[in-house]
């Protein structure tokens, strides 16, 4: 482990004291070391992914229905683009457009919706957003949209398989009437 080495120099007649060397062998420090982070790294636990808890309605006939100026359509692809509509009474006046999910971008949109529906119907909170997403829907991109409810603190909002054809053709004429 640690030895002494002894230097046997006489220099002349002067007496002086003997200088030690010391030599402190790490073998056994080194050991140690590797030992605590084998230990940390087995015995810590990683942080867990966190999971946003959703939840479904019951299977009822008489499900209220609610107005189509406070539904929001949000139609989730691959390509980074949400795309988005408010649906009328009448179905050829709704038009489909697209954004994307920056703070300027879809938030925006659901901040207008709020405001639109607050004006109308005197509450925010009375907004609700179907969130579609399409066959091919990225999972990151149908987080961001269940964030973005978060964020603007979206009440009440769902998420929907029926990607219907409307919907399809919808989102390849967007900007177009459908």
């Amino acid at each position: 482990m640690a030895e002494l080495n002894i230097a046997n120099k006489n220099m002349g007649n002067k007496v002086r004291t003997k200088k030690l060397s010391t030599r402190v062998d790490l073998t056994a420090m080194v050991d140690l070391g590797f030992l605590l982070i084998t230990f940390f790294m087995l015995a810590t636990t990683f942080s867990r992914p966190h999971a946003m808890e959703i939840v479904e309605p019951l299977d009822t006939p008489n499900a209220p229905e609610y107005a189509a100026e406070k539904t929001l359509t949000i139609l989730v692809g691959d390509n980074d683009i949400p795309y988005y509509y408010v649906a009328t009474e009448n179905e050829l006046e709704t038009k489909v457009d697209s954004t994307d999910f920056s703070n300027m971008g879809l938030r925006e949109v659901i901040h207008e919706r709020q405001a639109a529906v607050k004006e109308r119907y005197g509450d925010a909170n009375q907004l609700f957003v179907l969130i579609k997403p399409m066959p091919k829907a990225d999972y990151r991109n149908v987080v961001n949209a269940l964030d973005e409810m978060a964020i603007t603190n979206v009440k009440k909002y769902a998420l929907s398989h029926d990607f219907n054809l409307a919907d399809s053709l919808a989102v390849r004429n967007v900007g177009l009437w459908f």
